[in-house]
């Protein structure tokens, strides 16, 4: 690993070619004043449309060097994140949803928290310090709280298992996700179990959220997969399969600003 790179900046994107720009650059600025101990690697998780051509058109505009990560087919954001994760170099590394539900300035106490000791550290919506700007139509939030119970009595004790902003001690990160291998809506539950199984410090962090339209979520279809995954986990972990990595099936292109 480059010790150089203090951060690595981590966005899972699906077909995200219409609001992509908007927040890369809020990212780069956002940390412009520490780009060269910092990386952005975006993940495009087999788009049908042009995400991957507009970052790369985009990438000399910003301050952060920019990575591409592209392969076909969709496989699911965990899956994106896994290949992200195995590309980053940073001492931390910092995912976030493309939409910029959880704005990037949240970044900062998250990072707080690493610097106090947590290997892992999860934006939370539900603590009481949290603030929700814009809701979730009622059903998508109903089922989201329902899905977070099942991961508190199953899985691990966290208020929001499913918020898209997280950071991560670098090491740990990269090890948590290189076992990862449930990879539809149930991968928090998956990583949280990871974490626990390697006795990693995971906290809680209220942050600022609004939600934003254009979610890839399909209620009936992800809602049904979640529930599959939390079953696949409890069996992974009850079987050992997490004691070893599982390696990336697929051939990613890869491109970068910096050659």
């Amino acid at each position: 690993m480059n010790r150089s790179i203090v951060l690595s900046i981590v966005v899972p994107a699906w077909n995200e070619a219409k609001r992509i720009e908007t927040t890369l650059r809020a990212i780069s600025e956002h940390f412009a004043a520490h780009a060269d101990a910092c990386e952005l690697i975006v993940v495009d998780d087999g788009s049908r449309d042009e995400t991957a051509a507009v970052v790369r058109a985009l990438a000399p505009a910003l301050a952060l060097p920019v990575t591409v990560l592209r392969y076909a087919p969709n496989r699911g954001k965990g899956f994106a994140l896994k290949v992200g994760f195995a590309a980053s170099r940073g001492a931390r590394i910092l995912f976030s949803d493309a939409d910029l539900s959880t704005p990037i300035e949240e970044a900062a106490a998250l990072l707080a928290a690493l610097d106090a000791g947590a290997d892992v550290a999860i934006g939370s919506r539900k603590q009481s310090r949290a603030q929700i700007e814009v809701r979730q139509p009622w059903l998508r939030e109903t089922l989201g709280k329902g899905f977070t119970l099942l991961v508190r009595w199953l899985i691990a004790d966290v208020s929001d298992a499913t918020c898209g902003f997280k950071a991560y001690r670098g090491d740990a990160g990269r090890a948590l996700y290189a076992r990862m291998r449930v990879f539809d809506w149930s991968f928090d539950a998956e990583m949280l179990r990871v974490a626990a199984l390697r006795g990693l410090r995971t906290t809680e962090v209220p942050v600022r959220w609004r939600d934003q339209a254009g979610t890839k979520v399909d209620l009936r279809r992800d809602v049904v997969r979640s529930l599959a995954g939390i079953a696949r986990i409890r069996s992974h972990a009850a079987a050992g399969r997490y004691a070893e990595p599982l390696a990336v099936d697929v051939a990613v292109e890869r491109w970068s600003s910096t050659g």
